[in-house]
């Protein structure tokens, strides 16, 4: 009989299928992408109706609703977004629905993989004991192959509900839980008037990810509290569109230090991750980016420096358009041009949105650049961190994703801003939202 249920429910959904793909072609991939989270969601189910069954009829009822309402949500959101596109919705509908469908996704395969497994090995006793003796079922057997099932089946279901309690704490609290990262760098023969240099650095905002204007003017009273000097944002404003940063200009713009704030741009700012009518539209864009640095009061130093006179000595500003080792980013970062007519100082500082630009250019170059500051990683919105010990998966792909690094020389710094905003999932897991902030001594 379930076996019979499964066969006439993939029926009904290959038959809609076909009547889709007859009237209405458009629909085929969402329809296939829905069809593909049904099926897991019904083998998942198979495996927690087995549980819930042990419980009172009202309870049942009331676990029943919850293992399908959120299928059911994005049942609803997915035939919406038939009908208006993504980037018409509201924010707040927007961001939630996709950090709450990524975090359904990740919470629903975690089990089912284990599920799966069990069930591999299910099949392959069955098949042993048949061969052994066709009168035997795997029911009647003792000991430990059956309870070795049962752990991986409880295990997976577990990690699907920390996955689904973690990721949830995650964006409804992780992504503005800001934390402020102290730390000294000691330059080689730093002059006595720069000693005590206090820079803030912050990076990656993303801000079409932000919902309201609460919680960044919580940010910015963060920053204001420590009385930087320099404050230097190192890129990644938005998303996809500038207009992402409109509504937070007049909040961006209270940000203050005494010699200026400065920024630089990061891959997602040039607008290539939106899909422009014409060249006339995409180049409204880039206007409009410039223009919102100059309204908001930073200096947006695009292969270019600004020179920082104190007392009798000269701080250089440096400030590159993004660079990055891996081609699907732009390459556009150009330490020469930075630095070309410079006057001379005793102390460099640049701003570059990838860490890979420090790996693979700055380390190398002829003037000595004393501290780089990027973001660009993320530290991946998750990992672990302690005294002891941390973790992220963004280690596999950046050596460099977070904190204070030294070349083998130790006469050149990198600073890993984790970033103060998100991008994908709208939440932070283990790796809080980062305000930087160095004391030069």
């Amino acid at each position: 009989m379930k076996y019979k249920k499964t066969l006439i429910f993939i029926s009904i959904l290959l038959t809609l299928f076909f009547v889709i793909w007859q009237f209405k072609p458009s629909f085929i991939i969402p329809f296939i992408d829905f069809s593909i989270l049904l099926l897991l969601s019904r083998y998942l189910w198979s495996a927690v109706n087995k549980r819930i069954k042990e419980h009172a009829s009202k309870l049942q009822t009331l676990l029943t609703i919850l293992f399908w309402l959120p299928l059911f949500i994005i049942s609803v959101a997915s035939i919406a977004l038939l009908f208006t596109k993504l980037d018409d919705w509201p924010v707040f509908f927007k961001v939630y629905f996709i950090g709450g469908l990524f975090t359904y996704i990740v919470a629903l395969l975690l089990p089912v993989i284990f599920i799966f497994i069990a069930d591999i090995i299910k099949w392959s006793q069955l098949l042993i004991v048949s061969k052994k003796n066709n009168n035997k079922r795997l029911d009647k057997l003792k000991g430990e192959p059956i309870s070795r099932k049962k752990f991986i089946v409880n295990t997976g279901l577990s990690l699907g509900g920390l996955a689904l309690g973690t990721m949830g704490f995650g964006m409804m609290h992780g992504n503005y839980h800001f934390k402020i990262w102290r730390h000294q760098i000691a330059i080689k023969n730093l002059p006595q008037n720069i000693s005590g240099l206090r820079i803030v650095q912050i990076s990656d905002l993303h801000l079409g990810t932000w919902y309201s204007k609460v919680p960044l003017e919580k940010a910015v009273q963060f920053i204001n509290n420590l009385h930087a000097d320099l404050v230097f944002f190192t890129g990644d404003l938005v998303n996809s569109k500038t207009e992402e940063a409109f509504p937070f200009a007049q909040t961006l713009s209270k940000i203050k230090a005494k010699y200026g704030v400065f920024a630089s741009l990061g891959n997602h700012d040039y607008g290539h991750y939106h899909k422009w009518k014409d060249e006339t539209e995409e180049q409204k864009n880039w206007d409009d980016l410039i223009n919102f640095y100059k309204e908001i009061g930073w200096s947006l130093l695009r292969n270019e420096n600004r020179i920082i006179q104190i007392k009798d000595s000269k701080l250089m500003v440096i400030g590159v358009e993004n660079w990055s080792q891996n081609p699907r980013f732009p390459q556009i970062g150009d330490l020469d041009q930075a630095i070309k007519n410079k006057e001379k100082a005793q102390v460099h500082l640049l701003l570059s949105h990838d860490p890979s630009h420090w790996d693979q250019k700055v380390i190398q170059f002829e003037t000595p650049i004393d501290i780089t500051f990027s973001g660009h990683t993320h530290g991946f919105q998750f990992g672990f961190e302690s005294s002891l010990f941390r973790w992220s998966p963004a280690q596999y792909v950046y050596p460099h994703w977070a904190g204070i690094y030294q070349n083998s020389k130790q006469d050149k710094f990198l600073n890993v801003n984790r970033g103060i905003g998100a991008i994908g999932f709208p939440g932070r897991v283990g790796i809080r939202p980062e305000i930087s902030f160095i004391e030069l001594v």
